[in-house]
């Protein structure tokens, strides 16, 4: 066998058995391994006691992770590696929640249904569950927290790589629909002193945003309205935003959110911030992240550019511009703009 045979031989084994390391890291990451390693080694009977796991098994995994120089063995027992370092709950930039919200039934046990996925066109997370992600979340207060602490990640990135490389002085009255706890609006907000901003998401979600709105101190400037977006969105906006929000919905559903945003506006802009599928070889986020799409949202998806100027024309905007804001670990986010017509 040649050595490009044997190299992309090799490529392909590892990704054939990437479910194994995703099992492994969420299972070290959900038992908090790494914070136990802050301050040394500690060997796997030691570990087995803090967590109250099973203690030749623990061993295994940890022993397993060392193979992909996740953890490091010595005669002191595990340590910490350049890997996991990401790994502590409290280290800048970690990653532990976003591995356990990926590794936890709710992400894993949809994508054991791919297959029957592509042979009916149908929901696998629907299939599985019996309910849609959101019901879900809503039955599952523990998994619903894991998945907003795990989105935090994303957002706190993009609010960081928005605000560097989107510029809203030209905005007067910024709306966020499904704006969450308004960490995004909030901090444009901040940023933009002489600006106005309206905050809406639904009423439970919303009901948790006053206090992160007066650390900000805007309350004399920002609104904080509960609401359903399929239903009404508020009026008085000359910018609507929409951060990863579309990608949830199908065309239909999708559309809908953008056309009650055009009634409540009387001329502006939307922004939508989504992940764009591309053609290219180096931007592969969204075409990966739209499979994860089908698996777990009601009709989700991610979309191209042709795509995006369909669903904004089926709302009453035209698509206007195109940019593209990711970088580094969250590259693929990209400011799609619509007029309003």
């Amino acid at each position: 066998m040649e050595n490009t045979d044997k190299l992309n031989q090799s490529c392909l084994f590892q990704y054939i058995h990437g479910y194994r390391f995703t099992q492994l890291i969420y299972v070290v990451a959900e038992l908090k391994i790494a914070d136990f390693l802050k301050d040394g080694p500690k060997d796997s009977r030691y570990l087995a006691k803090k967590t109250n796991t099973h203690e030749p098994s623990l061993y295994r995994v940890l022993r397993a992770l060392t193979s992909i120089k996740v953890f490091k063995e010595s005669k002191q027992g595990f340590d910490l590696t350049d890997l996991s370092q990401f790994l502590i709950s409290d280290s800048p930039n970690s990653l532990r929640v976003l591995a356990v919200m990926r590794g936890e039934e709710v992400n894993w046990k949809p994508w054991g249904e791919l297959l029957y996925a592509v042979k009916t066109g149908k929901n696998p997370f629907q299939n599985v569950f019996g309910m849609d992600l959101f019901e879900y979340y809503k039955m599952h207060p523990a998994s619903g927290q894991a998945f907003n602490e795990g989105m935090n990640i994303t957002t706190q990135h993009d609010i960081k790589t928005i605000l560097d490389q989107y510029d809203f002085s030209y905005a007067k009255t910024l709306v966020e629909i499904g704006g969450g706890l308004g960490q995004l609006l909030f901090a444009i907000l901040a940023k933009y002193p002489d600006k106005n901003g309206i905050l809406y998401d639904l009423p439970h979600v919303v009901k948790d945003a006053y206090s992160l709105r007066a650390q900000y101190q805007i309350e004399e400037r920002c609104e904080i309205v509960g609401g359903e977006f399929f239903s009404t969105v508020p009026n008085g906006g000359d910018v609507y935003l929409l951060k990863r929000i579309i990608h949830d919905w199908d065309d239909e559903r999708a559309s809908k959110i953008l056309r009650n945003c055009h009634q409540a506006m009387k001329d502006g802009k939307i922004i939508v911030f989504e992940t764009m599928v591309q053609d290219d070889y180096d931007n592969p986020e969204g075409k990966v992240n739209d499979t994860h799409m089908m698996m777990v949202t009601p009709g989700g998806k991610e979309r191209t550019k042709e795509e995006f100027f369909k669903l904004f024309q089926s709302a009453g905007f035209l698509l206007t511009q195109v940019t593209p804001i990711g970088k580094g670990l969250y590259a693929g986010l990209y400011a799609i703009e619509g007029m309003y017509q």
